[in-house]
């Protein structure tokens, strides 16, 4: 009979949190703590916010394409041909080039190309009619080319800077959406922890149950009370509980090391090595928003549907690229230059007396010719260029058509997908609450009726086959319970994240450019 007791005392300890039987050596992680750390260190996570520095750069090399560009050349060049002139002095015609030249060009938004450039050069000859030798020539010269038709216009030109501007935006919606997918992960992941630790604990109660029966039952029987059959019995359901409990801890193992594998726990991290214990399961709470509620929220918050909007406006930007593409060419072409020239006077053949040259001067006579402008040029004109049937631009209008519809297509799925996300979350939230309630009621019917029956055990009228029936029962009682009620939080969990909001939700954006991303619009 104290046998008995004892095991009915180890049935009412089932009513304990089964968590404070499984600490020992384990390293207790509460939930928020897992969903930080797992934001911190998930490698899938930083390979995806990764993309935003890079988004990030190739926005800076997309503005570099209006930047300014320098440039400049020096060169040398020498010559000696034949002569066949009869009016040279020498068999052949000698002349050395020295050139330098500086650049400055620009691209502008509104498609205008514009160089201003200044070229320098120093000639010397043999040449028996040039009177300056060496001379020196300098140029400058402004060019410009301003489409009128294609190309023309900041939108158009500017098309791929706002295509990178898009996408950086994309790559952050990405990298957000991801943590919140992430985050309920790693939450599903905890629970299932839960789950496995609770139902663990169960079994080695339930087993622990049965080998006090078997202890009973032997003395019973060593006293000649009951027969053999009643120790085989016990026996039997120790083995069997055994076989759940080896089961059980296998089950634990593996939510361990998946929820390890989230948080990014490595071989040297002080919690590899140690068991992961849970915090309790919480009460179920009836406070859940409504179906059109989580809609709403949805629609307004999540992040993949921003990306999928931006998407389109992508597709937009490429359509009107296209459209313009698609126009005849046309350019104002323009060019106002002014030039100097200066050199050494020397005498010529065929003069009468000394010639003389006003542009008689060291290089910087040259310069100084330049700028006022005595020796000038300018041009200016239009061309026309279309390729005949046009079909390229044809061709890539259409598909950015096509693509666009695509786009839509995306984005009408996937509002329907948010849609049974948000019904399906709610289902397993509501009949997740409903099934607690239930399990609670079996609970209880599962208790009251183990306790008449060991009453009826103290009295003779009971045996061991149905002792441990109706201990099965309390413990798949309570194992139901505990599914139950991890299947309503993981329910919320997915709930939540469908619509966008299971970070606020946790009490962790606390990063201010996480909390950025959580407000970028289309």
């Amino acid at each position: 009979m104290p046998r008995i007791f004892s095991a009915w005392l180890l049935l009412i300890f089932l009513a304990a949190p089964a968590h404070a039987l499984a600490e020992g050596a384990a390293a207790r992680l509460s939930l928020h703590d897992a969903l930080a750390r797992g934001l911190e260190r998930n490698f899938n996570l930083r390979i995806e916010h990764l993309n935003v520095p890079i988004g990030e750069q190739v926005v800076v090399a997309e503005q570099a394409r209006f930047d300014p560009l320098a440039e400049a050349r020096l060169n040398t060049r020498s010559q000696r041909t034949p002569n066949a002139s009869a009016l040279a002095g020498d068999d052949y015609a000698r002349r050395r080039d020295h050139n330098a030249a500086l650049s400055l060009s620009k691209e502008f938004h509104g498609g205008l190309d514009a160089r201003l450039s200044l070229e320098t050069s120093r000639l010397s000859t043999n040449s028996a009619v040039d009177i300056l030798d060496p001379q020196y020539r300098s140029f400058l010269f402004l060019d410009l080319n301003q489409p009128l038709l294609r190309d023309f216009g900041a939108r158009v030109n500017t098309a791929d800077l706002r295509l990178a501007d898009n996408r950086l935006r994309q790559a952050r919606l990405d990298y957000l959406d991801q943590a919140q997918r992430l985050v309920e992960e790693i939450e599903v992941a905890y629970l299932d922890l839960s789950r496995t630790l609770e139902i663990l604990q169960l079994r080695i109660e339930g087993r622990e149950l049965a080998r006090e029966l078997l202890e009973a039952n032997r003395e019973k029987f060593e006293a000649g009370i009951v027969p053999v059959t009643e120790v085989q019995e016990a026996e039997t359901a120790v083995a069997g509980r055994d076989e759940q409990v080896v089961f059980a801890r296998q089950q634990v193992e593996g939510a361990a090391h998946r929820l390890r594998r989230l948080l990014a726990i490595e071989r040297g991290d002080p919690l590899f090595l140690l068991e992961l214990a849970t915090d309790p399961l919480g009460d179920p709470d009836a406070d859940w928003p409504s179906a059109d509620e989580a809609l709403a929220e949805a629609l307004d918050t999540r992040p993949d549907l921003k990306r999928r909007q931006l998407e389109i406006v992508d597709r937009d930007i490429r359509l009107e690229f296209f459209a313009n593409q698609k126009l005849p060419r046309l350019d104002l072409e323009a060019s106002l230059g002014v030039n100097g020239l200066s050199g050494e006077e020397r005498a010529v053949a065929f003069a009468d007396g000394a010639a003389g040259s006003p542009n008689s001067g060291g290089y910087w006579r040259s310069l100084d010719r330049m700028s006022s402008a005595d020796g000038y040029e300018w041009y200016t004109g239009v061309r026309l260029s279309y390729p005949l049937g046009n079909r390229a631009a044809q061709a890539n209008h259409r598909r950015a058509d096509l693509e666009k519809r695509q786009a839509l297509y995306g984005l009408k799925d996937l509002e329907n997908l948010m849609e049974t996300e948000i019904r399906n979350a709610l289902t397993a939230v509501e009949r997740g609450f409903e099934r607690v309630l239930v399990a609670e009621r079996f609970q209880q019917l599962a208790d009251t009726t183990l306790s008449q029956e060991m009453e009826r055990l103290r009295e003779g009228l009971s045996d061991t086959f149905r002792i441990l029936d109706f201990q099965d029962n309390v413990i798949e009682a309570r194992v139901r319970k505990t599914n139950a009620l991890v299947d309503f939080h993981q329910g919320l969990a997915g709930l939540y994240r469908a619509m966008g909001l299971n970070l606020e939700r946790r009490g962790i954006v606390h990063d201010p450019a996480l909390k950025e991303m959580l407000h970028v619009q289309n």
